[in-house]
């Protein structure tokens, strides 16, 4: 039985992903310790943000699984599927990034506490690099395959 290809790119986006889960993991501890303490107008703009991370978290833990799947696959119409399945989910997850890095920078509260900003700059930079794995996955399963570009 075969097993799925991996392609150029796929074991640094698990290697990328994996780092990623460390750093939100850290980020979520940090988070939930700032809200314990917050008063309850902090506490609000806390959560808000905090939610921002768990949703881009679990983005990309969907796609870090639809990767491996890919990679499990046992035949070449399996891989097919799952590669295309791939692609989309990173199309998905890109726009998804976009759209949480935009409310972000547009919609945040103004921070007065230090660790508030450190752990909101940390926030950022993790997203950013969130991106940037997604677009390439992205890129590299359109170097193969049909996309449709964003709109």
């Amino acid at each position: 039985m075969a097993q799925g290809t991996e392609r150029a790119g796929d074991t640094s986006a698990l290697d990328e992903f994996a780092s990623y889960a460390g750093a939100a993991s850290a980020l979520d501890a940090q988070f939930l310790s700032l809200i314990d303490s917050a008063s309850s107008e902090e506490r609000f703009y806390l959560y808000w943000t905090y939610n921002h991370l768990t949703d881009a978290r679990l983005q990309v833990e969907y796609l870090e699984a639809q990767l491996e799947v890919s990679l499990a696959a046992e035949s070449d119409v399996d891989e097919a599927s799952a590669r295309t399945m791939l692609r989309d989910q990173a199309q998905f997850v890109r726009r998804d990034l976009d759209n949480t890095v935009d409310d972000l920078q547009q919609n945040m509260p103004e921070v007065r506490r230090l660790n508030h900003l450190e752990v909101n700059e940390a926030l950022r930079r993790l997203l950013s690099e969130m991106r940037a794995t997604v677009n390439r996955l992205w890129a590299e399963q359109c170097a193969r395959m049909v996309c449709v570009p964003d709109p």
